[in-house]
């Protein structure tokens, strides 16, 4: 019988909420809880009938899981590194976030990893790097795999993939969001079109396979002179291309940025 192993998720965020709600379906892991925020604790307490302490004690092994905010993660290594023994595997899902830069406040195992809120439903793509061989506590086979699928990245993609994955949610909303403001504009009720929006959302994944890209994917929706090209074609008349790339180069120099400040505090 498996060993389970411990796993301890620091910030019970939206990102932290969403492991624990990943990983609670998983029987091979002890999941210890931590949130300074007195209300966001007798929040999630109505829902999940589970323990959550305010602040870490210590932790001799195990994992960390960091879902702390990048401009509070000095203050935590500089008021509790003392708390993380040597034998814990650290996991950083911080944006802009080094390896090198945890390594300023302790020498223990690190896996940097970039998931976003699908892992809430044991879906997507979880990208990782590490600074240590092998599958240390066998957190990659045991946790992170039932998230998501994983694989690993060289570090210094790792901004890119933040504004890619991370992000990337966001950016679907926000299509989704316009769609719904389009709609309206030109005389839907909110309420239909919001509940249109979500059924197309909820139904694309059954158009997707694993061999089509991208390309072959719109060319199936879309036929000659039809109403579909018409949109299209109206997206490269104003630049649809450059406006997502300015949007993901804008999140990437951001990340870069964060790094950046983090490295140099």
């Amino acid at each position: 019988m498996m060993k389970k192993i411990d796993i301890s998720i620091l910030g019970l965020g939206n990102l932290g909420t969403a492991f624990f709600e990943g990983l609670r379906k998983n029987n091979n892991v002890n999941l210890h809880l931590y949130e300074e925020n007195e209300g966001t604790r007798k929040s999630l307490l109505k829902l999940y009938d589970t323990k959550i302490l305010p602040n870490i004690e210590f932790i001799d092994s195990g994992i960390l899981i960091l879902c702390i905010k990048p401009q509070n993660i000095r203050d935590f290594f500089e008021s509790s590194s003392n708390k993380i023994g040597e034998n814990v595997l650290i996991c950083s899902p911080v944006a802009g976030l080094e390896i090198e830069t945890i390594n300023q406040y302790v020498e223990n195992k690190i896996i940097r990893i970039m998931p976003n809120l699908l892992i809430r439903e044991n879906n997507g793509l979880i990208p990782f790097v590490k600074n240590y061989d092998g599958d240390y506590l066998n957190f990659i086979n045991v946790a992170l795999s039932f998230l998501g699928n994983t694989e690993e990245f060289d570090e210094e993609l790792f901004a890119l993939i933040t504004a890619i994955s991370g992000s990337g949610p966001a950016w679907f909303y926000e299509l989704s969001n316009q769609l719904v403001n389009s709609a309206t504009k030109l005389g839907m009720n909110e309420n239909d079109a919001t509940n249109l929006i979500k059924g197309l959302i909820k139904a694309l994944p059954n158009l997707i396979n694993e061999d089509d890209t991208f390309d072959e994917l719109v060319n199936k929706v879309k036929s000659p002179k039809g109403t579909t090209e018409a949109g299209l074609n109206s997206l490269i008349v104003d630049n649809f291309d450059n406006i997502i790339f300015n949007a993901i180069h804008q999140a990437t120099n951001r990340s870069i940025e964060i790094s950046t400040e983090l490295k140099n505090e």
